[in-house]
């Protein structure tokens, strides 16, 4: 049986404030008490982590080639995934029979997503326990500012800390990721930007343009800025959004590099 997101999350968060020491969450021990082992190596580019079963133990694999040079965030995000893959029960239930999480063949693809989003989820859960990452949230700066407060108490990355950001639903915000070559990847939306723009078409409409991205990354790096900002019309990222209407609306726009995994542009509006 499927646990769904909410007990997913409750089931991390909790985990997370057991484990958390000085405001940050100590995975190597959470680790320990389930006798779970690390085992790294180099695997090229084939994966970041696995949680694997191998006579009736359980070791998180790390893969050094992919990870070697990636900061403490990335790194703890990937220990924390695995170990949602532990302790989701559905999860836990099919690697102790042999089946494998990691191979499609396994998995049809919905099921491989699924089973992806779950860990995800856990994995934020447990880093930022939501309670104590809403009351640290609410004492904190408006925008990147803030989220780099959190980031830094957390140990998380920057993409993972602004996404539980907006999942917590504090601020009407839209986060755009961009791949390496400044093409759109995704967006992430709180709900209280839908509600604020009344957008009822999902997903939301984004208007792409690489070449603005370009830019805003060149000043970065030539001025070495740790991110950009400006206020900017709603409508120059929703296509949906009609240019200098009532929905028009202005908002903060940040633009941060993430080494060469692209970059990810917030918009945070006021209430």
């Amino acid at each position: 049986m499927h646990q769904n997101l909410d007990d997913i999350a409750e089931l991390a968060e909790d985990l997370g404030n057991r484990f958390l020491i000085k405001g940050k969450v100590n995975l190597e021990r959470i680790a320990r008490s389930e006798n779970i082992s690390f085992i790294k190596g180099n695997y090229g580019n084939h994966f970041l982590g696995q949680l694997v079963h191998y006579s009736e133990q359980f070791y998180i694999i790390l893969n050094n080639d992919l990870l070697g040079k990636s900061e403490s965030g990335r790194i703890r995000f990937t220990i924390a995934h695995e170990l949602g893959h532990y302790f989701i029960d559905a999860h836990r239930s099919k690697l102790s029979k042999g089946i494998s999480l990691s191979f499609k063949e396994e998995l049809n693809e919905s099921e491989s997503k699924k089973t992806e989003i779950a860990a995800n989820h856990f994995a934020a859960n447990l880093l930022m326990p939501k309670l104590h990452f809403v009351k640290l949230a609410q004492k904190s700066d408006y925008g990147l500012s803030g989220i780099f407060t959190l980031k830094t108490k957390y140990d998380t990355s920057i993409e993972s800390t602004v996404k539980h950001y907006i999942n917590i639903n504090l601020n009407p915000c839209i986060m755009l990721k961009w791949k390496s070559d400044c093409t759109f990847h995704y967006a992430w939306c709180s709900s209280k930007f839908s509600e604020l723009l009344q957008l009822k078409r999902f997903p939301i409409p984004i208007r792409c343009d690489a070449n603005y991205i370009k830019e805003q990354i060149r000043i970065i790096d030539e001025y070495n800025y740790e991110y950009i900002e400006s206020a900017t019309p709603v409508s120059r990222w929703i296509s949906i959004i009609t240019p200098r209407s009532p929905q028009d609306i202005l908002g903060l726009e940040q633009t941060i590099k993430i080494g060469d995994f692209g970059g990810i542009t917030l918009l945070t509006f006021q209430q």
